[in-house]
């Protein structure tokens, strides 16, 4: 057997399926997978728009990798390459504006409201602001790619209750992102 995680039936089964040469399964992982990735890259980026593409070029490049068979874990495989795509985005955005630096004069302070509102320090201060402490660490440990097991094990309680807190939390940050949004 390829996979060694324990997140649950229906992704190993998806998994084994697009193994398989199921080119549906792909369609069904990459539903299954894009808002946690995308969740995963907006705390890296700190740009929700940003995110989403770093999210969708991660899953291609799992469609576009030679060899999935090899894939021993596929969560850990999957979120380190998102890690990855956004360090490139983090360094190709970087690169840009540095050349514009070096080429144009601009004002450097000018940050549009978007960006402002969806920066990484504000999202974490608004996600600290909404989860308590022991709920704002599952999140952290969740968001870096830790397995509700590995979760449980780090805090010391059961993964059914990490698994209970995760689902509340997504909840109570869905209802914080609405909010924001519509300020």
């Amino acid at each position: 057997m390829h996979i060694s995680y324990t997140s649950g039936k229906r992704n190993k089964t998806l998994w084994d399926k697009y193994l398989a040469g199921d080119k549906s399964a792909f369609g069904e992982l990459y539903s299954y997978y894009h808002k946690s990735l995308t969740a995963f890259c907006l705390s890296k980026v700190g740009s929700l728009e940003i995110a989403e593409n770093a999210a969708s070029d991660t899953l291609i490049k799992l469609l576009q990798y030679p060899n999935p068979e090899d894939i021993k874990n596929f969560e850990n495989w999957i979120f380190t390459v998102a890690k990855n795509v956004c360090l490139t985005y983090l360094t190709k955005a970087k690169n840009r504006k540095g050349l514009l630096k070096e080429n144009y004069k601009f004002q450097d302070n000018h940050e549009p409201e978007i960006e402002r509102k969806y920066s990484t320090d504000n999202l974490d201060s608004m996600i600290r602001s909404n989860l308590d402490g022991k709920d704002y660490k599952i999140w952290q440990l969740h968001q870096q790619g830790y397995e509700n097991y590995e979760i449980a094990e780090i805090i010391g309680i059961n993964e059914k209750t990490v698994a209970n807190r995760k689902s509340a939390a997504r909840k109570i940050l869905k209802d914080a992102f609405k909010q924001l949004n519509n300020e």
